[in-house]
């Protein structure tokens, strides 16, 4: 038996070792750390070395295994039909999970609910009852299809996810642009495989457009006569996030951290929705509704043994990796990019980018991450990139050009040169996951490719809404950290310079994302965010 993967996979809660009437608290993973300094294996010998130490350490896995539960809190600000949109005036949904003698496990905290969309407001027919639009078929005319984006599903309602210490109402960690700053998450870190088996049950993704309209968004074919169908689509999706992400528990304990809100705003419906040919004639007013939403999340229950010495945790501290969100647009053939962040600890910084015109309108997908495009659609070509600290080339002493200015690249016999650059493609999803965790990923010469353009009509297979390999998943990434000690841009700037083809009138919007060391202080009545 592996005791060290063992340990790791069932010791994951804060336990009391006795050994030598000494008491002290230990974390799971420095327990796995001790086996390992062991250099050994064999459980016969380590019990043989410290018998009374093991002894309450599987008194605890025995614990930890048997008093563990799930609960499931609703949302705190929904209307008495469960029913909850952008649309009729709710823009944020809220969930506290409340102060009690437990511990969150902030990994398994999940939001449940289910999806329906409509193409307009008004009802199919009189006597719908139940129905707050006219909802979507698949054998509707072209004209009148809206979807969402099929790599985010449900995750493209999320604008914002915000974690909330309840009794201060203070914010423990914002992401704004959620849902953009998933949109390179799950791509870089899921496989097709993930994106179209499990995450397709729990998160609503789809591996293609044509499979997120169908089973997702349609509720099949249209019955016809005074019948409808309407068919809300379930999920239940972990909402990745530093806090959530961290592997530190929550005690929950009034006197301690005490409850912890969970806020998250939804997008316009403009912005995660939009028209399959960019048509708005009948979907101008198509929305989506959530309804039966509730939270679920694991919490161990504090034996009585343990009261006293938890119940005297009264302040502490997190440590996590948190993301800063930021925005800015860009619109000539050079761009700079600066900004003061005053991280100390700057792990690794990451973007994606959109036309600004597509923002917020149900032509387009406002929520797709594609290379910069000019205003006749054709794509601005990224020639020269650089990572910039206090103004100097870092952590590349040297200007990176893409391959496309590469000597005969730009066209050649057999048609234009699509294939995006590898260098840039590696330190994009480097910049999200170091490359030694990543097992795993869907960025591939299709969606990394300068092969289409930003043509409204997705039924056009030239159309950006049309991508293999998932849609479009283009961005830029550096990583800073080398065994996690991250950079230091507390008194020096941040800059990125771009030259670009980007010729015309046309401003795209950037969105970036910095992943910073930061750690939480609370005590039982306040928290502090320090990066």
């Amino acid at each position: 038996m592996d005791i060290v993967k063992w340990i790791s996979k069932y010791f994951r809660t804060e336990i009391i070792i006795t050994n030598e009437n000494e008491k002290y608290i230990q974390k799971g993973n420095q327990i796995s750390k001790w086996f390992y300094r062991k250099q050994t294996n064999n459980i016969s010998e380590l019990k043989s070395q410290n018998k009374s130490f093991f002894k309450i350490v599987f008194l605890n896995v025995s614990y930890n295994i048997n008093m563990s539960r799930y609960i499931q809190v609703r949302a705190n600000n929904v209307s008495s039909d469960q029913k909850i949109s952008f649309k009729s005036g709710f823009p944020v949904v809220s969930f506290t999970i409340p102060s009690q003698n437990a511990m969150l496990d902030p990994r398994s905290i999940r939001i449940n609910g289910r999806l329906v969309v409509y193409k307009n407001a008004t009802p199919p027919h009189a006597g719908a009852g139940g129905f707050s639009g006219s909802p979507v078929y698949e054998d509707d005319a072209p004209g009148d299809q809206v979807s969402m984006d099929n790599r985010l599903g449900i995750y493209g309602v999320m604008d914002e996810f915000i974690v909330r210490h309840d009794k201060s109402k203070q914010i423990c960690e914002s992401i704004k642009n959620y849902n953009r700053y998933m949109q390179s998450y799950l791509g870089l870190t899921s496989s097709e495989q993930d994106l179209i088996g499990h995450m397709n049950q729990s998160a609503l993704i789809q591996p293609n457009a044509e499979a997120m309209f169908k089973n997702v968004v349609a509720n099949g074919t249209d019955p016809g006569g005074t019948s409808d169908n309407v068919v809300p689509k379930s999920f239940s999706v972990v909402t990745p996030s530093g806090f959530t992400r961290g592997g530190s528990q929550v005690n929950l304990m009034t006197n301690s951290f005490g409850a912890v809100t969970i806020e998250i705003r939804l997008s316009p419906d403009a912005n995660c929705l939009f028209s399959r040919t960019g048509a708005l004639a009948n979907v101008a007013n198509a929305f989506y509704e959530l309804s039966d939403l509730s939270l679920s999340c694991e919490v161990m229950d504090i034996p009585a043994e343990q009261l006293p010495v938890l119940s005297a945790q009264t302040s502490g501290s997190y440590t996590f990796n948190t993301i800063t969100s930021l925005y800015t647009t860009i619109n000539s053939t050079n761009a700079q990019i600066q900004y003061a962040l005053g991280l100390k600890n700057l792990q690794s910084a990451f973007m994606n980018f959109c036309p600004s015109s597509h923002i917020n309108t149900l032509q387009h997908n406002g929520l797709a991450i594609t290379m910069p495009s000019n205003a006749d659609s054709a794509l601005a070509e990224i020639k020269t990139l650089q990572f910039l600290k206090g103004g100097v080339n870092y952590p590349a002493h040297y200007t990176i050009r893409d391959n496309s200015e590469i000597t005969g690249n730009d066209t050649s016999n057999q048609g234009k040169f699509v294939v995006g650059d590898p260098q840039v493609a590696k330190m994009y999803y480097d910049s999200v996951v170091p490359e030694q965790q990543v097992d795993r990923t869907s960025i591939s010469p299709e969606n990394f490719s300068r092969n289409y353009s930003m043509i409204v009509d997705g039924t056009d297979d030239a159309s950006y809404k049309q991508v293999y390999d998932g849609g479009s998943l283009f961005g830029l990434g550096v990583r800073y950290s080398q065994y996690n000690q991250g950079e230091d841009f507390s008194s020096e700037q941040f800059g990125v310079a771009l030259e670009t083809t980007l010729t015309s009138d046309n401003p795209v919007s950037v969105f970036l994302y910095f992943k910073s060391k930061a750690t939480l202080l609370f005590d039982s009545s306040s928290v502090q965010l320090i990066h």
